[in-house]
């Protein structure tokens, strides 16, 4: 384990503290389920951790930042912070700095962070494949609209044309705030079919939502597995979930691929991101 994962370790047993203190549930999704069951801890290439709670849940945590009053840490959600662009949360400790490359020009918390996803019901039958891919295509293209502020171009004599008019598109979405609009329209799309009423469910900001997409019980039951020196939970088939995501899991990806897939323009482990930010003219 690398100092970054220890951080984001010692991060999420503080997640952990405020959720048995509300009696919410969560459980690793993705990367980190597969970590756990074949590390028995991060993957060793690993820079994040993925967590996923079922939408009540998940909305309950969102309003807890009261509990970490005090401290450095960070519910960052596109409410509590005005130009995070996503609608998913994180929790981030504000003592330390990881500007990621694409959003170093978002003025938001830059900390190092654990990412947390809402698990939402998305159909009330098992197969609709038509109205399954519908979805995928309505999410992911409000969620790409919410980049277009950072795509800010150098203008260059062969394409100037294309570079002005792009930044005057970014400006708009920037100046009118039309990310959060989309924000909020993802947010109440999402919120049409409970969890509790859906045979299929999904963490439906992932970067494979048509993989992620699955029988709704799957997230209904967890166990507890360990993970470095604590436990964390899972969800209880795991083996369904994993597969249906990586296919044969068990075996790691061959050595060009065991990379990280977080790219900085900004990295200090011990020091807040406003200090780094104005100390290096960030």
């Amino acid at each position: 384990m690398n100092e970054l994962q220890q951080k984001q370790l010692d991060l999420l047993k503080e997640f952990i503290k405020v959720c048995e203190k509300h009696n919410l549930k969560w459980f690793l999704i993705g990367g980190s389920t597969l970590g756990a069951i074949r590390h028995k801890g991060f993957i060793p290439w690993d820079d994040d951790i993925d967590l996923g709670m079922p939408r009540e849940d998940y909305d309950k945590f969102m309003e807890l930042q009261y509990e970490f009053e005090g401290t450095p840490f960070f519910i960052q959600n596109f409410k509590s912070d005005p130009c995070y662009i996503y609608n998913y949360g994180k929790l981030r400790d504000s003592s330390t700095t990881f500007i990621e490359n694409f959003y170093k020009n978002h003025r938001i918390n830059h900390g190092i962070w654990l990412d947390i996803f809402p698990i939402d019901g998305i159909s009330r039958e098992m197969k609709e494949p038509k109205k399954l891919a519908y979805k995928i295509r309505h999410i992911w293209f409000q969620v790409w609209l919410a980049y277009l502020p950072a795509l800010r171009r150098k203008v260059r004599k062969e394409t100037w044309f294309k570079d002005i008019l792009l930044n005057i598109v970014a400006g708009l979405f920037y100046i009118f705030d039309i990310a959060h609009y989309r924000n909020k329209k993802v947010e109440r799309y999402i919120h049409k079919i409970p969890l509790s009423e859906a045979k299929m469910a999904a963490n439906c900001f992932g970067f494979n939502m048509k993989k992620e997409a699955m029988d709704a019980n799957i997230f209904k039951e967890t166990i507890k597995v360990p993970f470095e020196d604590i436990e964390v939970n899972v969800v209880k088939d795991y083996d369904t979930y994993l597969r249906n995501i990586y296919g044969e899991y068990m075996t790691p990806p061959p050595a060009d691929k065991q990379v990280g897939h977080h790219y900085n323009k900004g990295f200090d482990l011990h020091m807040g991101y406003e200090e780094y930010m104005r100390k290096h003219k960030i």
